[in-house]
C-alpha cells in the first residue's frame, strides 16, 4: 500500500508531483521535474520551495525543476530544454535507476506514455506490487519512474526505501514537516 501524502499540495502542483516530492524529501532522489497545472507566479513557487529547502527553476512552458542545490536545478533545466533526445541524461540527473534509464532510452521519449501504460498493465507479483506506477498521476505511487520491467530490482529497492522511511517519519509525528 502506498503511503499517504507527506506534504500539503498547492493548487498549482500536479498530484503526481507529490510522489516526486516525497522521493526528494526522503533523500532517495536528488531532484524532480513537473509542470504547473494552474497559474502561479514565481514568488509563490519560491516561498513553497524555500519552506522545503528546495531551489527551483521554471521555463516558459511552465515546467519546473526542484532540487536541493541551485546548480542541479539549472543543469536539469538546461538538459530538458536542449534539442534532441535527452531521456538518458535527464533520467540520470533526476535519480532514476540505470536499468530503467536504458529501457526508456530504447523506447524513446515520444513513446514513454504508451510504454508506461503497458508496463503498468502487466502483473507486478509479490513485493514487486509496490513498483506499479498506475497510481502515479493521482499521487499514489511509491516510485515516479517507469520500471524497466514488473520485476525490476532497482525499482523495488527504491520503493522499499520510501516505505521504510515513511514508516519511520510516521512513527515520529513531531518530526513531520508541514
Amino acid at each position: 500500500m502506498a503511503p499517504k501524502a507527506m506534504t500539503h499540495r498547492p493548487h498549482w502542483l500536479k498530484p503526481s508531483a507529490v510522489v516526486d516530492l516525497r522521493l526528494v524529501e526522503l533523500g532517495i532522489r536528488p531532484a524532480f521535474r513537473t509542470e504547473t497545472n494552474a497559474p502561479v507566479n514565481d514568488a509563490d513557487i519560491g516561498r513553497w520551495a524555500r519552506r522545503r529547502s528546495l531551489y527551483f527553476c521554471r521555463d516558459a512552458q511552465d515546467f519546473v525543476v526542484f532540487a536541493k542545490t541551485p546548480l542541479l536545478v539549472r543543469y536539469i533545466m538546461t538538459i530538458d530544454r536542449s534539442p534532441g533526445d535527452h531521456v538518458a541524461r535527464l533520467g540520470h540527473w533526476l535519480g532514476y535507476p540505470a536499468c530503467c534509464i536504458r529501457s526508456a532510452r530504447r523506447i524513446t521519449e515520444s513513446n514513454l506514455d504508451l510504454w508506461s501504460e503497458r508496463v503498468a498493465a502487466r502483473r507486478h507479483i509479490g513485493n514487486y506490487a509496490c513498483t506499479k506506477t498506475g497510481g502515479y498521476r493521482a499521487g499514489r505511487a511509491m516510485i515516479s519512474h517507469i520500471p524497466c520491467s514488473p520485476h525490476c530490482r532497482a525499482s523495488l529497492v527504491m520503493a522499499t526505501k520510501v516505505s521504510e522511511r515513511h514508516r519511520t517519519v510516521s512513527a515520529r509525528p513531531w518530526a513531520a514537516r508541514n
